[in-house]
Order: C-alpha cells, then sequence, then structure tokens
C-alpha cells in the first residue's frame, strides 16, 4: 500500500525576525492552504493512504476535515498520528519517526531550515519533500503544492521507479561530551549566554560559522558564506568561517550580506576555508557563549568546554520532485490508465 506523511510546524515563519527586520509573517491560513494543494497532488497520484501530524496548531486536523469535505474523498485512506504535540520541535521529530515506522514511503514538510532539522531526526532514510514556510530556507524547496504532492505521490506509488531521484544530504554534526546534534545548514557560535528568543539575527555576535551550502540569493547566515565563497548543495565541501578583527598586520574581510529580509548587514571576517569530508573542527567554549543550529540558539556552553563539529553526505534523503515529473513523463508514469487515482472530468 503507498502511502506519504505530511507534517506542518504551525510556528514557521513566526520569530522575532517579525520585530528585527522586514520579515513577513506565514499565517496559518496560507500554509492550510498548501497543504490542501499537496493533499489533491497525492489524491491525483493514487497514493493509498495519507498520514498528516496532529500539530499543536490544528492544522492537520483541518486538513483533513476540508480533505473529508471536498472532492474525491472517498479515492484515499487519509488519518491523523497523534504524538501528544506541545507546540515544540520534539513534536516533528515524533511525528516523523512514527511515520517512518509506520512504512510511509516519503514526508513532506512544510516549515524553515529549523522545522527540516526536527524532521531529519526522526526520519531516518524515509526521504523528505521540504517545502518552504519559514524564514530561512536555505534547505527547503519553493516547489508550488500540487506539482509537491504529485510528485510525492508518484514516487510512493513506485519507489524503485524514481530510485534515481532520492538524492543524498549534507550535515553537520556536533560532539559534546555528553551527547551529539545535526544541523543541516549551519551551526553558530554565537558570544551570548542565553538560548532567549532562539533565532540569531545579530551577525556582530558570531564568533566562527559552519556551513554545509551558501547560495547566491539566500537569506540567512548562510548568505554569509555566499558572499565569501559560493557552495552548492550537491557539492562535497562545507565552509568554516571566522569572525572579528584578525589583529596584526593582516587585515580580515568585510562583507556584505543580505541576513533577513529587509536586513543587510556588514560583517568582518578574519578567516574563511573549505571543510572537507569528515574534517574535525574543534572550539574551546569562554565564558557567555551559546550554539545555535540551523539559526536557532539551541545549547549553553561551559567555559572550556569542548565542541567538535564535522561535515559529512548523511543528511536526510531529499525527493528532487521536478527530476520525478520528468522522469514519469519519461516513462509514462502520467498516462490515466497507469494512475488510476486520476479521473479527468
Amino acid at each position: 500500500m503507498s502511502s506519504v506523511g505530511i507534517i506542518a510546524n504551525p510556528q514557521s515563519g513566526k520569530d522575532i525576525r517579525r520585530l528585527v527586520a522586514l520579515a513577513s509573517s506565514f499565517s496559518n491560513h496560507e500554509k492550510l492552504l498548501i497543504l490542501r494543494r499537496v493533499f489533491a497532488g497525492l489524491m491525483a497520484a493514487g497514493v493509498d493512504e495519507i498520514l498528516t501530524f496532529d500539530d499543536a496548531g490544528a492544522l492537520g486536523a483541518a486538513l483533513l476535515e476540508a480533505s473529508w469535505n471536498g472532492p474525491g474523498r472517498n479515492k484515499v485512506k487519509a488519518r491523523l498520528i497523534d504524538v501528544g504535540a506541545r507546540g515544540e520541535a520534539g513534536d516533528s521529530t515524533r511525528a516523523a519517526a512514527q511515520m517512518r515506522e509506520e512504512g510511509v514511503a516519503c514526508i513532506v514538510v512544510l516549515g524553515g531550515d529549523g522545522t527540516s532539522r526536527a524532521v531529519a531526526v526522526g526520519c531516518g532514510r524515509c526521504p523528505l519533500v521540504p517545502l518552504s514556510t519559514g524564514t530561512n530556507n536555505a534547505f527547503p524547496q519553493n516547489w508550488e503544492g500540487t506539482v509537491a504532492g504529485l510528485g510525492a505521490g508518484l514516487y510512493a506509488r513506485k519507489p524503485r521507479r524514481y530510485a534515481g531521484q532520492v538524492m543524498e544530504s549534507k550535515r553537520l554534526t556536533t560532539r559534546f561530551q555528553d551527547g551529539a546534534d545535526i544541523a543541516l545548514v549551519d551551526v553558530a557560535l554565537v558570544n551570548e549566554a542565553f538560548a532567549g528568543s532562539k533565532a540569531v539575527w545579530d551577525i556582530g555576535r558570531i564568533e566562527s560559522l559552519a556551513l554545509t551550502r551558501c547560495q547566491p540569493g539566500g537569506l540567512g547566515l548562510s548568505a554569509l558564506g555566499a558572499s565569501l565563497d559560493p557552495i552548492g548543495p550537491e557539492e562535497p565541501e562545507g565552509l568554516w568561517i571566522e569572525f572579528g578583527n584578525s589583529g596584526g598586520r593582516k587585515k580580515g574581510k568585510k562583507v556584505l550580506s543580505p541576513i533577513g529580509p529587509g536586513l543587510v548587514a556588514s560583517a568582518d571576517v578574519r578567516a574563511c576555508r573549505r571543510m572537507a569530508q569528515d574534517e574535525m573542527i574543534e572550539i574551546a567554549a569562554k565564558s557567555g557563549q551559546v550554539l545555535a543550529f540551523d539559526g536557532e540558539r539551541e545549547r549553553v556552553l561551559v567555559p572550556g568546554e569542548k565542541v567538535q563539529v564535522s561535515l559529512d553526505f548523511r543528511g536526510p534523503r531529499v525527493l528532487d520532485i521536478p527530476g520525478v515529473l520528468e522522469r514519469a513523463a519519461a516513462t509514462g508514469h502520467l498516462k490515466e490508465r497507469e494512475l488510476n487515482g486520476f479521473r479527468r472530468k
């Protein structure tokens, strides 16, 4: 039986950058419209079952209510996945883990970099279809919901046919004395003694930054790397940047970067170099420092604490939706006799 999971973060696109920059709020109404378009694409592809996350903002419940009352409601089985949502990142992690255990072929994710990171912790090898609804969207894609749903549904029905359209992604693994954590885009060492509102927006407080990707045209911390040495998601390397005055005779660089909507900042760069796969960079924490993962402050460090950051290609697998649709056209998978679930009006 072909099945697809859907996880939407009701909190994405609503952080402090609405106050310190000119970021727009991504309303839950707009997210629901995207979800309904994803649902329509999945139904058209003829999937047997859709599992949607019962989130704290009731987006999943609203999606099923709208779908049950809409056209084609008898063509697909749809149900909620209840993980006792509390409105925190761990909700998405638990939902992804349960969907993986129930055998979904892939998971459609609505959110920003932080949401994708939370899902990546729980999804294992289950491919993701990450759609941008956050503030920083270096990892998610701007695929239209209907298109994403159709591509995800085609993959769910014939995973082997589209195995070549599942792409590996990079990640940053950060190891501490008492455990480890991951990031999909960036890990920043920030000169602040608390996590606070989580979002990092003052680049003057960043001491060092590791990036898996930094492409021109993006916002957030990855834009700092794009101003220095652009790196694509498919390239085998990452980027390591150290900020601040270099001191002595050797002068650092000043770079201009769009770090948020309507927010362009100048940063003093002391050093910048590429990171190789599995290279280990060690940091010794000073007093009043915190680590941020994918743009959000998470771990307050103890003075002298040793932290190791490394890059690898063992991040979540991502479904290439345009690639799926291109292969579907080439192999005749979009013909009605194959889809079964699609009927011309």
